[in-house]
């Protein structure tokens, strides 16, 4: 048995678990004296709220809560998704659990737990309000045959003989001229017309997927914390500094920029084919794939549920919209600024922008204490302390209709992180614990896979309670 495998075997054994149980996170009275009043006031709630829970030691699962090794692993690399965790992860919860019914992931994302639950010969479920999500999902989790692969093989030779055009192609969004290089943004365009005429639907969706996967790549704009940054902006001793555009798309980019924008989309369509070649994912179970709000997950399918696996968007006000905005514009998901008002509107109420007016009808005692420690004038929008209470509404419902499509003695596990807001932390991962159990869940284990950072402004208020900036897996059992 490798290392990952006792691991695995320990956080999972009952019998052994309590060997890795975590430190606790501060001794309550020993310092409850010397604390400021909010922190004083965070430690009794916290102390209340966290008293029948128990929490491990997930170090094990660090570095597969997140994204950062997905270039790495074969159909997962093939469009990069920050928000996803590893394919092992869930791969290590199937195995344990030893789920042999259907898997459900209500925020699909690129598709990792379908994909895993392919690979374990799983019948799995996904849904997400993200168009580019859905895309990305069905096009990694599809059934590829021998011709498929020869068709896109033979785009990918097409695709090597195609020259510049002398058309003028345009862009539908304004922002256009300013996250692009004119010759860079002109070539985009026109092979994404190329892409769209081609016949063959799987052989167009690869290579769809394939030309918004390089997007970020030849663009003057990165994804970074809650939104995009443009690449020209410099950090300095002294402070931020802008590069003149010009200036610093000649530093960045070959002459040819047709060539390059070539070179990048046939390189990432290589990669495809290597993976397709390999069989990697290929496997029996397709999933079936919605474009749909999660909290409506009902209304598209009715089977019974044995593993529901997921990460949904975090309480710390991230508009993961607003981080794929580019790629929504340029792939033509949306058409106009009402159309990704109210696909902001769709989701999650997990940002200010996501608020649509939905009546707010779960109410938490220990987290209305908390939002009754927010300090206004340090919070940089008025609606945060509703957005955190509406993200807990929606929770409340979705753990609700899990509840009753849920087999007996199923499981839901949740990757999710804790946030802060004016010096006062949201403890996300034991409020989630502590609604599943009012709903009728178990509580089954808190793994703490990593601690987390916070804005600097906030850091040193913050140093008493620390550890509470957690990244969580928790899991329920019904």
């Amino acid at each position: 048995m490798g290392h990952t495998e006792l691991a695995y075997k320990i956080l999972f054994d009952e019998f052994e678990v309590a060997s890795v149980v975590a430190e606790p996170t501060l001794n309550y009275n020993l310092f409850v004296a010397e604390l400021e009043n909010s922190q004083a006031e965070q430690l009794k709630i916290f102390n209340k709220l966290e008293r029948s829970l128990q929490f491990y030691n997930g170090e094990s699962f660090r570095n597969q809560v997140h994204f950062q090794f997905a270039n790495q692993t074969p159909v997962q690399r093939w469009f990069s998704y920050r928000e996803g965790y590893s394919l092992k992860l869930v791969d290590a919860f199937i195995k344990e659990l030893r789920i042999k019914g259907n898997a459900f992931d209500p925020f699909s994302g690129s598709g990792t737990t379908l994909l895993a639950s392919r690979m374990a010969n799983l019948n799995s479920f996904g849904i997400d309000v993200n168009p580019i999500s859905v895309l990305v999902a069905k096009v990694e989790n599809e059934q590829y045959t021998s011709e498929d692969i020869i068709q896109i093989e033979e785009e990918l030779r097409k695709l090597t003989d195609i020259e510049k055009s002398k058309d003028n192609f345009q862009a539908i969004f304004d922002l256009a001229g300013k996250v692009f290089n004119q010759e860079i943004l002109q070539a985009l365009l026109q092979f994404r017309q190329h892409i769209t005429a081609i016949q063959h639907e799987k052989t167009k969706m690869a290579l769809f997927v394939a030309w918004l996967s390089i997007i970020e790549d030849v663009s003057n704009i990165k994804k970074e914390g809650n939104g995009i940054k443009y690449k020209n902006r410099k950090r300095t001793p002294n402070g931020y500094i802008n590069i003149e555009k010009e200036k610093w798309e000649n530093d960045k980019f070959p002459d040819n920029k047709f060539s390059f924008v070539k070179t990048k989309l046939s390189n990432r369509l290589e990669m495809i084919l290597s993976d397709l070649q390999f069989d990697y994912g290929n496997c029996d179970k397709k999933p079936s794939i919605f474009k749909g709000n999660c909290l409506e997950f009902d209304k598209f399918f009715s089977d019974e549920i044995e593993l529901t696996f997921f990460s949904p968007p975090y309480c710390n006000c991230f508009d993961y919209f607003e981080i794929h905005k580019i790629e929504l514009w340029l792939g033509e998901f949306i058409s106009n600024k009402e159309e990704f008002r109210k696909l902001r509107n769709s989701g999650f109420r997990s940002n200010t922008n996501s608020l649509n007016h939905k009546p707010i009808t779960y109410k938490n005692e220990y987290l209305e204490n908390l939002i009754s420690l927010f300090e206004p004038q340090k919070l940089w929008n008025n609606n945060i302390p509703n957005v955190v209470r509406g993200y807990f509404d929606d929770m409340y419902t979705l753990l609700n209709k899990l509840y009753r499509q849920t087999t007996k003695n199923g499981y839901i596990g949740i990757v999710v992180g804790n946030s802060a807001y004016s010096g006062i932390i949201i403890p996300t991962d034991s409020l989630i614990a502590t609604i599943a159990r009012e709903i009728g869940f178990k509580v089954k284990n808190i793994f703490v896979t990593r601690h987390l950072t916070t804005s600097s402004q906030q850091k040193q208020e913050l140093e008493y309670l620390k550890n509470y900036l957690r990244e969580s897996i928790v899991l329920l059992e019904k």
